[in-house]
């Protein structure tokens, strides 16, 4: 086993004098690069997660490399990690690292990747503070280096289940195992290779939608489905407050429950209840108030045309008997 080159106690003094620093460090990085990304509206699969190397891997490591001066030389003493969705987030959170942090190092161990190299890899960046944050807050960690990872939901998942199998390089594995090993790699590359695709795709598809719908009212079979759904609140209620996309789904299992598949479904019941509805929202909330979103404009149309199928069926209150009456038959 190799020898550490400092003395166990020294190293261990130090460590332990430099830990304040590393902690602060990791919080202020953590916190940065949470704000870069939520500025740029990247979407991450989890948290940022962030962590000090305690002393025995530090020292393991400081040994195994033969380090002279280890704090200069092991650059992830303090290391985050961020778990995005997809293949192509990547370069775009690399960019954000490299805005917000002096970026000393990058190891790209994705691109260029060999079919036959070991195992399934992700982004490593080195960096250290920008010179530019100064003062009280940051001069005990400036020059401070740290690393952070960054992966897709499938290549972590495969980082995780080949270091619980304890499989960290090429020559670990037994051979009779390799071939389902590469094999399994190849899996969770095949993964991101085509969410990257279907996530391209579906891009494409709702701006195709979304244009379709800008030019008029859309077909009265057009299937509904998340993004005709939206586009068709959007383009019907433009002044409206557009709700997200959780609550248009649950308004479009609703429907679907209800046996209200098209477009012309949802026409039709605007077409019986409109007034309805109206004296309804002017009752609640006062004239000219548009106080419900374009869900749930839909979803209290539907509640007054289909009473009481649809209130009984979803357990909602009882609209006023005066307002069914409005309702066209």
């Amino acid at each position: 086993m190799p020898r550490l080159m400092m003395g166990t106690e020294e190293l261990r003094r130090r460590y332990e004098e430099l830990l304040p620093k590393y902690g602060q460090l990791e919080n202020e990085a953590k916190f940065i690069l949470e704000k870069a990304l939520q500025q740029k509206g990247i979407k991450i699969h989890s948290p940022i997660q962030s962590r000090i190397k305690d002393f025995d891997s530090f020292a393991e490591k400081a040994a195994r490399k033969q380090c002279k001066e280890p704090f200069e030389e092991i650059d992830d003493v303090c290391g985050l990690r961020v778990i995005c969705l997809f293949v192509s987030d990547l370069r775009r959170i690399g960019k954000a690292i490299k805005d917000s942090f002096a970026v000393v190092a990058e190891d790209n161990k994705i691109e260029g990747l060999d079919v036959s190299s070991f195992g399934y890899s992700a982004v490593h960046f080195v960096a250290t503070m920008k010179e530019s944050y100064r003062g009280p807050r940051y001069d005990d960690i400036a020059g401070l280096k740290f690393e952070v990872q960054v992966a897709t939901i499938a290549m972590h998942a495969w980082a995780s289940v080949s270091h619980y199998l304890d499989y960290k390089t090429e020559v670990d594995v037994p051979s009779e195992l390799k071939r389902d090993f590469y094999a399994l790699s190849g899996l969770f590359y095949v993964a991101d290779t085509h969410f990257e695709m279907f996530f391209k795709a579906r891009e494409q598809s709702r701006e195709q939608v979304a244009e379709e719908f800008s030019k008029g009212k859309p077909a009265p079979d057009t299937e509904i489905n998340l993004d005709t759904l939206t586009a068709y609140l959007k383009q019907r209620f433009p002044d409206r407050e557009h709700a997200d996309p959780p609550f248009v789904s649950e308004l479009l299992g609703e429907l679907a429950l209800a046996k209200h598949a098209s477009i012309a479904d949802i026409e039709q019941a605007i077409d019986r209840g409109w007034e309805a509805f109206i004296a309804l929202e002017e009752f609640e909330c006062g004239k000219g108030v548009h106080f419900y979103t374009d869900v749930g404009v839909i979803r209290g149309l539907f509640e007054l045309v289909y009473y009481p199928e649809y209130v009984k069926r979803f357990e909602r209150p009882n609209p006023p008997t005066e307002f069914l009456a409005l309702v066209k038959r």
